[in-house]
C-alpha cells in the first residue's frame, strides 16, 4: 500500500494562544514530518505559487478572499498512491483554499484519505464534513487533530492514531 503525505503549513507570524508569535516552522509541517517518520511515507508540502505574507494580519486578509490557489501540482501528484494523509491548519473552521484547490485537481476514486489538522481551537471544525463532500469516491478515515502549539507533545497519541487508521 503506497502512502503519501500531502500537507500545507505556514510559518511566520501566527496566532498562538490568542497572541501573535513568530514560529520558524509551521505546526502542520512538524506534524507531517512526525507522520512521515512513523509511516515511512513520501512527504510533499503544498507551496502556493504566491507565498503567503509573513505578517499574520496580512495573511488573514489575503486568505479571507481567496478562491482557487495555484500550487506545485507536479510534486503533489497522488495518482500512484492508495493512501493519502492530508494535512492542514484549520482556517475559519475548515481547510485552507490551497487544500480545496488540491482536492478539486485530483481524482479521489478508490483512494483512502486520512486527514490531520492543527489549530488553536482543538478540533476539525467543519473540515471533516467538508472533506466528505469534496473528496468524492474516497474512503475517509478518522482524522487526527491537535492544537498547534502542542505538536511536540502528541507523539503517543499520534502513534496510537496511526495504528488505528492504517
Amino acid at each position: 500500500m503506497k502512502k503519501i503525505i500531502i500537507y500545507f503549513s505556514r510559518a511566520g507570524e501566527n496566532s498562538v494562544n490568542g497572541n501573535i508569535e513568530v514560529i520558524e516552522k509551521g505546526y502542520t509541517e512538524i506534524l507531517a514530518e512526525k507522520i512521515s517518520k512513523i509511516t515511512d511515507s513520501k512527504l510533499v508540502k503544498l507551496e502556493p505559487s504566491e507565498p503567503y505574507p509573513f505578517s499574520y494580519r496580512e495573511c488573514v486578509e489575503r486568505a479571507e478572499n481567496e478562491g482557487f490557489i495555484e500550487y506545485n501540482k507536479q510534486e503533489a501528484n497522488i495518482a500512484d498512491y492508495e493512501v493519502i494523509f492530508l494535512g492542514f491548519p484549520n482556517w475559519w473552521r475548515t481547510y485552507p483554499r490551497i487544500i480545496a484547490s488540491f482536492i478539486k485537481d485530483n481524482n479521489w476514486v478508490g483512494k483512502t484519505v486520512i486527514p490531520f489538522c492543527t489549530n488553536e481551537e482543538g478540533d476539525f471544525g467543519f473540515a471533516d464534513n467538508d472533506l466528505k463532500r469534496a473528496v468524492i469516491g474516497a474512503v475517509i478515515k478518522e482524522g487526527f487533530v491537535c492544537r498547534g502549539y502542542s505538536v511536540n507533545d502528541v507523539d503517543k497519541e499520534l502513534e496510537a492514531w496511526i495504528k488505528r487508521v492504517l
